[in-house]
């Protein structure tokens, strides 16, 4: 479980860093899809506002995740520990 919780945090760590370049060079691409028209910040007809905040939520939830299941997993193995004496 705490490699999950590494993998987590490296993913959050991709997803935080992919926002912070789009909101510093003023320029986002999707990461998925068919689609790869970029989105500007000066457009006002672009989506650039909610690929920013996409990447923030899920860096956001990767690393609450990520975060849930290091801290858990002590209790976990201790649990398991105890369930098998």
């Amino acid at each position: 479980m705490r490699l999950f919780a590494i993998a987590c945090f490296a993913v959050a760590f991709f997803y935080g860093w992919t926002a912070v370049d789009a909101m510093r060079s003023g320029v986002a691409q999707p990461l998925g899809g068919t689609s790869s028209v970029e989105q500007r910040r000066d457009d006002p007809g672009s989506k650039f506002a909610r690929f920013v905040l996409g990447r923030w939520l899920c860096a956001g939830g990767f690393a609450a995740l990520g975060g849930v299941m290091f801290v858990f997993a002590g209790r976990l193995e201790r649990a398991e520990d105890d369930a098998q004496k």
